[in-house]
């Protein structure tokens, strides 16, 4: 449920400190509106925690429910989130998506206005190349006792959503078996070798597309004698923000 989600993401501090401030000003907000007996303005907080006073406002037991959520969510009582009434789940429901379409409003409404995003008149802005100037280095890894070696190259597009990226393994070397939220489709350029999914084993040349699922395990492992060349598309620009927490912790063995 994403209720659990919610209270998961509040006890582990996943979200950021503005979402935390958020939270915390909009409970204390409703229990403000109940111990004066007034009704909350609606320009104040938003109605995903108007909800809370709706439901409080509807019956005493129901009052005593949103005063434990009110208290546990601005830190003001030690109970365990366990103790909580699960009746108030689906209002719990509304405020996780409530966050969810504040990190996701702005990509929505560019999406929505249906108007050009074309950024240059240049043809070189549209085009790039291995061997382009422009390519960012992100991350690079090398450790030895796991067989790790290999950089990653960022694409110079203003992109919002697609996130394309270079990445290249040096023969007989690996990158790092790890996991992360979005989802990546791989395109070889040069080299063979293994692409571990989970427990599938998939062999990989030159030409190749690689599917690789969300939350999957999986790692590139370069067993030509030239460089291992691809190009990983994810949808990071989307997924990185509706991911709670630190999303380069998940998919990362080492620190940046």
């Amino acid at each position: 449920m994403l209720a659990d989600l919610f209270i998961q993401s509040f006890r582990s501090h996943w979200f950021t400190k503005d979402e935390l401030d958020e939270i915390e000003h909009g409970f204390n907000y409703v229990k403000e509106c109940l111990t004066e007996l007034k009704w909350p303005n609606p320009l104040e907080i938003a109605p995903a925690f108007s909800a809370f006073y709706l439901f409080a406002h509807a019956s005493l037991e129901g009052k005593v429910q949103v005063e434990e959520y009110i208290d546990y969510f601005t830190h003001k009582s030690s109970g365990s989130h366990s103790s909580l009434s699960p009746e108030l789940h689906p209002l719990l429901d509304q405020l996780y998506g409530y966050f969810q379409w504040k990190r996701n409003a702005s990509l929505s409404q560019k999406i929505n206005e249906r108007k050009s995003l074309t950024h240059s008149s240049q043809v070189e802005d549209f085009c790039s190349s291995l061997d382009d100037a422009r390519l960012t280095g992100l991350y690079n890894n090398q450790n030895e006792k796991l067989n790790i070696d290999f950089t990653v190259d960022v694409l110079p597009f203003p992109l919002q959503i697609l996130d394309p990226r270079i990445v290249r393994i040096p023969p007989g070397k690996n990158n790092e078996l790890h996991k992360h939220a979005h989802e990546t489709v791989f395109i070889f350029l040069s080299g063979t070798g293994i692409v571990k999914i989970d427990d599938v084993r998939v062999p990989v040349k030159t030409g190749d597309f690689v599917f690789i699922p969300r939350w999957c395990m999986h790692q590139s492992m370069n067993t030509s004698d030239s460089e291992m060349v691809f190009l990983a598309v994810a949808d990071f620009g989307i997924t990185g923000k509706s991911f709670t927490g630190n999303y380069l912790k998940t998919a990362r063995l080492k620190e940046e």
